[in-house]
């Protein structure tokens, strides 16, 4: 927040007579997916970027053991940042990002219409579906980028960034969409029971291997026009 208001201060500020009208319109794509930007030059070191990121995606995948997976991520993610160019094409950009991935995952049996989950088989009649999603630590995360390029002072150009979002280490929660649990059927719950076990230690080893993933790679590349 203390970030935000000073980058507002910033824009606020007066602009130098050379920089007066330097604006940047910029469409790219990147990591965070689509993103649109505007530009707005304060002088010669320094400009203000406003951004705006959007990621709709599906797809599937298939493991050795012959489980499918769907996997899915949603993105939507506005942005305030500050470039500072050191020299006139290479810059530093600061800021902040306000939204983090929702990413999805659901599962489905193999050919023999089960799930293998740990070492045990699991029929998809007994247990329905396996789905999950992950969460990061921070919804809203500072960010920077080192990049090529300036998106005032040049009519039409290209830029490229490259750097990372601190959104911290994601968290993965598994759970089953119905196991049929029923007292009336000790064998079942017993399935279930195994199956809830099973599904718990799967998810402590997924979120112990990504306890180090605490930066989301930025990299973006876009086409700028100048006004």
């Amino acid at each position: 927040m203390r970030l935000l208001i000073i980058l507002l201060l910033v824009l606020a500020a007066p602009l130098s007579a050379t920089a007066q009208g330097r604006n940047g319109l910029t469409i790219g794509a990147g990591s965070l997916g689509i993103e649109a930007i505007y530009t707005r030059n304060l002088n010669s070191y320094f400009d203000i970027v406003l951004g705006y990121s959007a990621l709709d995606y599906n797809d599937t995948f298939t493991d050795d053991d012959g489980n499918s997976f769907t996997g899915s991520a949603t993105i939507e993610a506005p942005r305030i940042g500050l470039q500072f160019f050191p020299l006139s094409f290479l810059n530093m950009e600061v800021g902040m990002v306000f939204g983090a991935p929702d990413l999805g995952i659901s599962a489905r049996p193999n050919e023999d219409d089960e799930f293998q989950i740990g070492d045990n088989n699991y029929e998809s009649s007994e247990i329905g579906y396996l789905t999950g999603n992950v969460d990061f630590e921070n919804e809203t995360a500072p960010y920077v980028l080192l990049g090529i390029g300036r998106n005032v002072g040049g009519g039409l150009g290209l830029s490229f960034s490259i750097g990372a979002i601190q959104y911290g280490a994601p968290s993965v929660d598994l759970r089953t969409e119905d196991c049929n649990f029923s007292f009336s059927d000790l064998q079942l719950s017993a399935t279930c029971l195994a199956l809830a076990a099973d599904v718990e230690a799967e998810e402590r080893q997924v979120n112990a291997d990504l306890d180090e993933f605490e930066l989301w790679p930025f990299a973006r590349i876009g086409l700028t026009y100048s006004f």
